[in-house]
């Protein structure tokens, strides 16, 4: 009797243990149909931005994560290292909790999570409406990266994708619609949004009117808010747009004190390779007209971790600064910026003289000297 009573008591106290008390993460998965070595990805997300922190081996179909947050939860993902015969990523949210991962297929938009955070419960009441159709997009992706059939074929296999992505996009707005107070219900629909027409505004702004004060507040609500709105985008001949933003010390800019110069915006990402290629042909621009030019990077990355090392790796001498709101709101908004990178060239009274997308070696210059005769080259 006492042997069962010490036994009741154990199973007692484990069953108060509750996510609070932990002082990290645990992550257990386990795989059917995977061979033993494949290697699994864990990447950490800011914004849009992906960043691989861990990584384990599968050994009897079972890989296991362990570490701390700096923001709780945060969302993560899975990913296959060989690119080759797997495709998809399995998204979650992550918090203080053992986290469930079982999956079934070398596509891991089809794995199943448990977890007890309620953003992980938000996304799951989405993923569950969608997830046989998500792992149709995915097979559908892999089989055209590994296409060898040629452009007929390729042509066909995305014009299925398409097909099949626009149920997806349909199901989710439905879902999204009943429960739109969570972070991925907001990024999701900003992500559709953005690239699926027939959502209307006054669908969204019917969505954005029924999140709570926390959940519009987040930057992609910023970034919905910003679709609503139908911002109006400066071109040539117009008046610049005021920017408010700081550089990587914190230090607070303000694009009107910049009046005086010619003044080049460059919006530009660490990812982008052009944007890093043109990186010389601007320091040589930047080190022979600073008395009459002055050159602003705009960084878009969402992670501002990455724009700092970025920015440090590279030696960005010039003025370099950040709003923290990436390509989905704030600075891209106000400027319509879809492509990296894209460059406005602004007078000496704040007037746009030239805007361009792109970059190809000496393009900088020649563009520069058909506005600014004293150009130095």
């Amino acid at each position: 009797m006492k042997q069962l009573l010490a036994i009741l008591i154990i199973l007692f106290l484990n069953s108060c243990i509750t996510n609070e008390e932990r002082d990290s993460y645990l992550i257990e998965g386990t795989l059917k149909n995977i061979p033993d070595g494949t290697i699994i990805d864990l990447s950490l997300h800011i914004g849009r931005n992906g960043q691989r922190i861990n990584s384990d081996t599968i050994i009897d179909g079972r890989f296991k994560f362990n570490d701390t947050l700096k923001i709780r939860p945060s969302k993560m993902s899975l990913k296959f290292r060989d690119g080759k015969n797997y495709y998809g990523s399995c998204d979650l949210w992550v918090d203080y909790e053992v986290i469930k991962v079982d999956g079934y297929s070398k596509y891991p938009t089809s794995w199943v999570v448990t977890g007890k955070n309620k953003e992980q419960v938000a996304l799951n009441s989405i993923k569950n409406k969608i997830r046989k159709i998500e792992t149709k997009k995915d097979s559908i992706r892999l089989l055209i990266k590994n296409s060898l059939k040629g452009a007929d074929a390729t042509e066909l296999l995305w014009d299925a994708f398409d097909s099949v992505e626009t149920i997806a996009n349909a199901i989710e707005l439905k879902a999204i619609e009943e429960n739109p107070n969570s972070l991925s219900a907001i990024e999701i629909l900003y992500r559709n949004a953005k690239f699926d027409s027939t959502i209307t505004k006054n669908q969204i702004k019917k969505i954005y009117d029924k999140l709570d004060t926390s959940y519009q507040k987040t930057i992609f609500a910023e970034g919905l808010l910003s679709i609503i709105q139908e911002k109006n985008i400066p071109e040539i001949g117009d008046s610049m747009t005021n920017i408010v933003a700081f550089d990587p010390d914190g230090k607070k800019y303000d694009l009107n004190g910049f009046k005086g110069k010619y003044i080049l915006l460059d919006f530009w990402a660490s990812a982008c390779a052009p944007c890093v290629q043109a990186l010389p042909e601007t320091r040589n621009l930047y080190a022979n007209n600073n008395e009459q030019l002055t050159i602003i990077g705009v960084n878009m990355d969402d992670n501002l971790d990455l724009w700092k090392k970025s920015s440090q790796r590279h030696n960005i001498t010039w003025e370099n600064i950040s709003d923290g709101k990436g390509s989905i709101a704030g600075a891209s908004a106000e400027y319509g910026i879809k492509v990296f990178p894209t460059y406005f060239l602004i007078d000496p009274n704040g007037t746009i003289i030239d805007k361009w997308i792109g970059y190809e070696p000496n393009e900088l210059t020649e563009k520069m000297s058909q506005h600014i005769k004293e150009l130095k080259i």
